[in-house]
Protein backbone atom coordinates (compact mmCIF):
# COMPACT_ATOMS: atom_id res chain seq x y z
CA UNK A 1 0.00 0.00 0.00
CA UNK A 2 1.68 3.35 -0.83
CA UNK A 3 2.12 5.72 1.97
CA UNK A 4 0.05 9.05 1.27
CA UNK A 5 2.35 12.57 2.40
CA UNK A 6 0.57 15.59 2.86
CA UNK A 7 3.03 18.83 2.17
CA UNK A 8 2.21 22.10 3.27
CA UNK A 9 3.60 25.40 2.32
CA UNK A 10 2.32 29.05 2.17
CA UNK A 11 4.57 29.47 -1.14
CA UNK A 12 3.57 27.31 -4.21
CA UNK A 13 6.68 27.85 -6.07
CA UNK A 14 8.00 25.83 -2.77
CA UNK A 15 5.14 23.06 -2.98
CA UNK A 16 6.09 22.73 -6.95
CA UNK A 17 9.54 22.38 -6.27
CA UNK A 18 9.02 19.32 -3.99
CA UNK A 19 6.51 17.93 -6.27
CA UNK A 20 9.05 18.32 -9.21
CA UNK A 21 11.68 16.95 -6.73
CA UNK A 22 9.47 13.74 -5.59
CA UNK A 23 8.36 13.23 -9.55
CA UNK A 24 9.96 9.73 -9.31
CA UNK A 25 8.18 8.43 -5.67
CA UNK A 26 5.03 8.90 -6.99
CA UNK A 27 4.54 5.03 -8.12
CA UNK A 28 5.37 4.92 -4.28
CA UNK A 29 3.93 7.76 -2.22
CA UNK A 30 0.61 9.43 -2.56
CA UNK A 31 1.24 13.41 -2.50
CA UNK A 32 -0.98 16.47 -1.67
CA UNK A 33 -0.19 20.07 -1.84
CA UNK A 34 -1.28 22.91 0.85
CA UNK A 35 -0.70 26.35 0.73
CA UNK A 36 -1.55 26.82 4.28
CA UNK A 37 -2.68 25.33 7.76
CA UNK A 38 -6.13 25.52 7.30
CA UNK A 39 -6.55 24.06 3.97
CA UNK A 40 -4.64 21.46 5.27
CA UNK A 41 -6.52 20.62 7.80
CA UNK A 42 -9.26 20.48 4.93
CA UNK A 43 -7.71 17.79 3.39
CA UNK A 44 -7.25 16.07 6.39
CA UNK A 45 -10.92 16.03 6.92
CA UNK A 46 -11.72 13.83 3.90
CA UNK A 47 -8.83 11.65 3.99
CA UNK A 48 -5.94 9.96 6.57
CA UNK A 49 -2.52 10.79 6.00
CA UNK A 50 0.76 8.81 7.26
CA UNK A 51 3.13 11.93 7.07
CA UNK A 52 3.14 15.86 7.25
CA UNK A 53 5.24 17.58 6.26
CA UNK A 54 5.20 21.90 7.07
CA UNK A 55 6.82 24.82 6.62
CA UNK A 56 7.24 26.46 9.70
CA UNK A 57 6.79 30.46 8.55
CA UNK A 58 3.47 30.72 7.59
CA UNK A 59 1.01 33.79 7.83
CA UNK A 60 -2.19 32.83 10.29
CA UNK A 61 -1.03 29.43 11.35
CA UNK A 62 2.01 28.50 11.82
CA UNK A 63 3.50 25.11 11.42
CA UNK A 64 4.03 24.67 14.56
CA UNK A 65 0.51 25.22 15.23
CA UNK A 66 -0.82 22.97 12.48
CA UNK A 67 1.21 20.09 13.60
CA UNK A 68 0.27 20.30 17.01
CA UNK A 69 -3.78 20.38 15.39
CA UNK A 70 -2.45 17.42 13.06
CA UNK A 71 -1.10 15.62 16.67
CA UNK A 72 -5.05 15.98 18.09
CA UNK A 73 -6.54 15.13 15.27
CA UNK A 74 -4.60 12.11 13.92
CA UNK A 75 -2.03 11.17 16.84
CA UNK A 76 -0.66 8.31 14.39
CA UNK A 77 0.30 10.95 11.87
CA UNK A 78 3.94 11.45 11.25
CA UNK A 79 4.52 14.89 11.55
CA UNK A 80 7.81 17.03 10.67
CA UNK A 81 8.78 20.75 9.88
CA UNK A 82 10.95 21.36 6.97
CA UNK A 83 12.17 24.97 6.96
CA UNK A 84 15.12 27.19 5.94
CA UNK A 85 14.25 29.40 9.34
CA UNK A 86 15.73 28.46 12.19
CA UNK A 87 14.26 29.31 15.71
CA UNK A 88 14.90 27.86 19.08
CA UNK A 89 11.29 27.37 19.59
Amino acid sequence: MKKSILFVDDEPFVLEAIRRMLRSKQDDWEMAFATGGPEALAWMEDRAFDVVVSDMLMPGMNGSRFLREVMERSPDTIRFILSGHSDPE
